[in-house]
């Protein structure tokens, strides 16, 4: 069947299955083990000799949903830079500064050593890698920054994950096409694959798409990137980049290289280690394309994002997730128990269970009843993430509540025993990688009462999954004696995932309606 994405899908185990040669019961083990590792995945997509095998999504997350893509994004501009080079606007010789004269004067002693080759590849020269969380707090010109920034290697010896680098991959391409990379691949990658129209970039303060990070799309664009590179640069009969350079993007520029620990603001360097953690060792790096186990090369981000191809077995996995980078549970499934797989058939049926997939269901009843008097304004304490007041209400689909801060009142309905989708701008910026969504971000979120603790404390525990990242807040309210106590996580992050409990007394009590019934 083919469907308005262009993927025609096929159960593996019934019609042509031997076609691709896939055992379902290995589908159906890879799903087993994901649940029984209590890995919060959002989508796995599964594609092999034509046919998308297997496509799953965890509640609330579908195939319509757009999802944050961290440096997934860096290979999305690779294929920017790589139009700009079959149209012949660009040589990978090129000095970097040359596209940016205006800055020549407070750049690093040595630039001019910096090529664009180099920037593709990681290899800068730089000592440390920027990560695009210290870039999202600066207003000021990114790229200045970057010319900026001492050159401690000779450029092309040493390779220093950055996501500068790739900024400025987007930043030379808008300035020799005359208009940002998502414009540029828009018109010439994006409407000729058929991708969706809702796919959004963010800009940097100089109008430019952050290169490294910041892309939005859907899990089968991402799946289709790797389709493309899969079948170098050709897509439906039609060439839309060269061959010469796809081979080139997903080859092994750059051979045993280190992934440098992340403090949140900056990769360190590859022979610096943080906590006692040393730097992670991978195979190798091309054109803004990792390199990896079977012979494979990827698209990967930070948090659970990945398009993993398989040129030898003629497939393409790709992934959207809530899992910390230094997780590799996932990975070594697919690289150690699917890999293998991929071609054998033993002719076993893939039970119809996808539709079951759910990231942290809501929990059933268990007869916990709301305390008196938990509703109302509460006043909050000094305290370090500015909120002045709380407030919680029931309302007929659920529990509502409002923190008030310095930045505004930001508001989420949760719904009682079962998702309520909204839009709040509850987001908080040392959770979530900096990004701060003043726009208001999707949100999914539940509440629930939970059995009191032992000193007394009623409990009021939210979940706020913000649908299109790889976020997952849990907020817990505990209520006694008209003072309040906000305990707030996040699933993952890239620095800080809990903050500071928050102190809040009750300041007026909210009435209850006739004849209405607490949650």
């Amino acid at each position: 069947m083919n469907a308005p994405d262009g993927f025609r899908r096929q159960r593996p185990g019934s019609g042509d299955g031997e076609a691709h040669g896939t055992d379902p019961a290995v589908l159906l083990d890879l799903l087993d083990e994901i649940a029984r590792e209590k890995l919060e995945l959002h989508s796995l997509l599964i594609w092999q000799h034509g046919t998308l095998i297997l496509e799953a999504y965890w509640q609330p997350y579908g195939p319509d949903r757009l999802h944050m893509m961290h440096s997934v994004t860096k290979s999305f501009t690779s294929m920017a830079v790589g139009l700009a080079f079959d149209d012949g606007l660009l040589s990978l010789d090129d000095r970097v500064i040359d596209y940016f004269p205006e800055f020549l004067a407070t750049a690093a002693q040595g630039i001019e050593t910096m090529r664009l080759r180099h920037v593709l590849t990681m290899t800068s020269g730089h000592g440390r890698g920027i990560s695009g969380g210290a870039w999202r707090k600066l207003s000021s010109s990114w790229a200045e920054d970057f010319l900026s920034q001492p050159i401690v290697h000779t450029p092309g010896d040493v390779f220093v994950y950055d996501s500068a680098c790739s900024y400025m991959l987007a930043a030379i391409v808008q300035r020799v096409v005359g208009r940002t990379v998502h414009d540029y691949l828009r018109e010439r990658i994006f409407n000729p694959m058929g991708l969706t129209q809702e796919i959004r970039w963010d800009l940097s303060p100089e109008g430019v798409n952050s290169g490294g990070n910041g892309l939005w799309c859907r899990s089968s664009d991402l799946l289709n990137l790797g389709l493309l590179h899969l079948q170098d640069g050709q897509w439906c009969g039609k060439q839309l980049l060269s061959s010469e350079w796809v081979r080139a993007a997903k080859g092994m520029q750059v051979r045993d290289v280190s992934l440098g620990f992340l403090t949140g603001e900056a990769y360190l360097g590859p022979e610096e280690s943080f906590g006692g953690v040393s730097a992670e060792r991978r195979e190798g790096y091309g054109f803004q394309w990792w390199r990896g186990p079977n012979e494979s090369f990827s698209a990967s981000g930070l948090f659970g994002q990945s398009c993993i191809v398989f040129e030898q077995k003629n497939a393409v996995i790709a992934f959207t997730a809530g899992i910390d980078d230094e997780d590799r549970r996932l990975l070594n499934m697919i690289h150690k128990d699917l890999y293998p797989a991929l071609g054998q058939w033993r002719g076993a049926e893939l039970p119809a269970r996808l539709d079951a997939l759910e990231v942290a269901p809501p929990p059933r009843a268990d007869g916990t009843v709301a305390p008196a008097s938990w509703q109302g304004l509460y006043h909050a304490e000094n305290n370090d993430q500015g909120i002045t007041s709380v407030s919680l209400a029931h309302e007929a689909q659920g529990v509502r509540i409002e923190i008030v801060d310095e930045r505004g009142c930001h508001s989420i309905l949760a719904g009682i025993g079962q998702r309520l989708e909204g839009t709040t701008t509850i987001a908080e910026p040392r959770l979530h990688h900096a990004y701060e969504f003043g726009e208001g971000a999707r949100v999914a979120a539940w509440a629930a009462w939970q059995p009191a603790t032992k000193d007394g404390w009623a409990c009021l525990v939210f979940d706020w999954v913000l649908v299109e990242t790889a976020f997952r807040d849990t907020a817990r309210c505990y209520f006694k004696d008209g003072c309040l106590r906000l305990q707030r996580e996040v699933n993952v992050n890239s620095s800080i995932r809990i903050l500071p409990e928050i102190r809040a007394t009750l300041q007026s009590e909210k009435a209850l309606a006739s004849g209405e019934t607490l949650p």
